[in-house]
């Protein structure tokens, strides 16, 4: 009972208005497997949704959102939406709403062992994703480049804490690697994520600030901003 109570202590509202009671008494379980492991993850399958719920429970680093978008485009796993969320103590409960790139369950035991094994050394530093992408690239399975034109909008009102940043573009996979890699490129960090596909189209809205926790301001910086996004979502995977 003073494990759920500490948990509930630390989260955010966010987290308790959009976690179930089950979701989250499996949290406290895998926050317990995190005692002795640096990464802890779970799979729930959706057959029926034709997707999977892959939760990942780890300690905070910076860049630690692209780190696992990269692990999981580099395995051919689309993210159809994610869950982001980060406890006062500085533990993420992450979770990804997964596929592959035909809109199918990916059931196969040996694919996602591989995929928890490379996140794993992904997360510990024994292995880079640019890495994965390149042997990916080498296979001959590099994703294409984008099918037009991606729309960014930085707004300052929307948020007292963050900079909310919203990026609309036709979906692929690793699309958001590529927009969380460049953030972190950036010295920023996302404080919280809201990741949709409508049929073929992204929409996914980030709360942003940087290093020491401020908003994204000035016109010079938010441009950018804006300019490294737009470059780096017209490249190929």
């Amino acid at each position: 009972m003073q494990a759920v109570k500490a948990h509930l202590a630390m989260v955010t509202d966010r987290y308790l208005a959009s976690t179930g009671v089950q979701r989250m008494a499996e949290h406290l379980r895998m926050l317990r497997r995190l005692e002795g492991a640096s990464v802890v993850t779970r799979l729930f399958h959706h057959p029926d949704l034709g997707s999977s719920d892959l939760v990942v429970v780890t300690r905070d680093v910076p860049g630690l959102f692209s780190l696992i978008a990269g692990t999981l485009a580099a395995h051919g796993v689309n993210i159809i939406s994610a869950q982001i969320h980060t406890r006062a103590d500085g533990i993420a409960i992450d979770t990804f709403q997964v596929n592959d790139p035909l809109g199918e369950t990916v059931t196969s035991h040996a694919s996602w062992t591989r995929l928890l094994e490379a996140l794993r050394a992904v997360l510990t530093g024994e292995e880079r994703v640019e890495t994965l992408l390149e042997r990916r690239r080498a296979a001959g399975r590099a994703a294409t480049g984008a099918a037009g034109p991606p729309k960014i909008s930085l707004d300052n009102q929307l948020s007292d804490v963050a900079t909310v940043l919203e990026v609309k573009c036709p979906d692929r996979l690793g699309l958001l690697y590529l927009i969380t890699r460049t953030l972190s490129a950036l010295d920023l960090d996302i404080a919280s994520a809201r990741i949709a596909t409508e049929i073929d189209q992204a929409l996914d809205t980030f709360y942003v600030h940087d290093r020491q926790g401020r908003k994204i301001e000035g016109a010079e910086t938010l441009a950018r901003v804006r300019g490294a996004l737009a470059e780096a979502l017209v490249q190929p995977i």
